[in-house]
């Protein structure tokens, strides 16, 4: 137990010896009410302050003493306080000049960081009372304001029974991660896995169902905050191609002729020409040319899509005359 500092001005144990003495001769000493560490407020903030006070608050108390751990040692000592008609504060060697004494043994804290948190101790120095010394420990949590989180997504385009991971970048001092689906908060399931502590959402066999908007929500007994939207779509075909104007097409010679490769794929597909089985430089959904007899023949055009793999393909025949 760490030594309690003396009022200046001189030693008073004796005194509160004797008059404990004499108190217990002539009367029992009355029953202690529990006393309790309440927070005010109950859940403090980063740049805020706090008040630790005993309550209901001691009667007839002679000092107390605050300490940072669940220890009493003089390393840890922040403060004693004498009360009234003479009051003073003796700082210890833990006090960072942020702390004050309160009314009824109270221990204020301003300017808050987030490694004030942990046990504070208090002994009060009651010589009247069945138990001289006091001794309580309450722990002390400061909050951060949490900022909002972002997602990470291993891609926004997934495939049909493809694998979804999202993953909430938030504090880790957030107490609760949430996931929403289109505004609606998600539930774990056989498809819908979360990592521990909630922060990586896993959706597997992708479905047209899954496709939508994604939002974590972080929050603890201070704010909540919500990502932004990710939107999540489906990756799907190509299932067929067609080139435009389908053929055969018959020109003369000279004419300008545009050839089209339709298909419908997500994400767009990446296409692919080829004339009479050679692969040609275009690389677009469409390419423009003049007619010549050089360029006359069976044309091809390959659709696709990088995240389905899969590819559809369509001939047309050129003809001139």
């Amino acid at each position: 137990m760490g030594r309690i500092p003396h009022r200046p001005g001189g030693p008073w144990t004796g005194i509160l010896l004797a008059a404990s003495v004499l108190g217990s001769c002539l009367q029992p000493a009355p029953a202690q009410t529990p006393v309790t560490i309440v927070l005010t407020p109950p859940s403090p903030v980063v740049g805020g302050g706090v008040s630790l006070a005993p309550q209901p608050p001691p009667q007839g108390f002679v000092s107390c003493s605050w300490y940072r751990s669940a220890t009493t040692d003089e390393t840890s000592r922040i403060l004693t306080y004498f009360p009234p008609p003479n009051p003073i504060q003796q700082n210890g060697s833990a006090h960072t000049g942020r702390e004050t004494a309160g009314p009824g043994c109270a221990l204020n804290i301003a300017g808050l960081m987030l490694n004030d948190t942990g046990n504070y101790t208090v002994q009060i120095q009651i010589p009247t009372a069945a138990t001289p010394v006091l001794s309580i420990t309450v722990a002390l949590r400061v909050y951060e304001k949490l900022a909002k989180p972002t997602v990470t997504l291993n891609q926004t385009q997934v495939p049909e029974n493809g694998t979804l991971t999202l993953t909430c970048n938030t504090s880790p001092r957030a107490d609760t991660v949430l996931w929403l689906q289109n505004g609606s908060y998600l539930t774990p399931n056989t498809r819908l896995e979360l990592s521990s502590e909630n922060r990586t959402l896993t959706v597997l066999n992708f479905t047209w169902g899954d496709t939508g908007t994604y939002q974590c929500e972080v929050g603890n007994p201070v704010n909540t905050n919500r990502s932004e939207p990710s939107t999540v779509t489906l990756a799907y075909g190509p299932e067929s191609a067609r080139i435009d104007p389908p053929g055969p097409v018959n020109l003369t010679l000279g004419s300008r002729l545009t050839l089209t490769c339709v298909a419908v794929s997500v994400p767009a597909p990446s296409y692919s020409w080829f004339l009479n089985g050679t692969k040609l430089p275009q690389t677009g959904s469409s390419f423009t040319f003049d007619l010549t007899t050089l360029n006359l023949g069976t044309y091809k055009c390959q659709a696709h899509n990088p995240v389905t793999g899969l590819t559809a393909s369509a001939e047309t025949e050129v003809l001139g005359e």
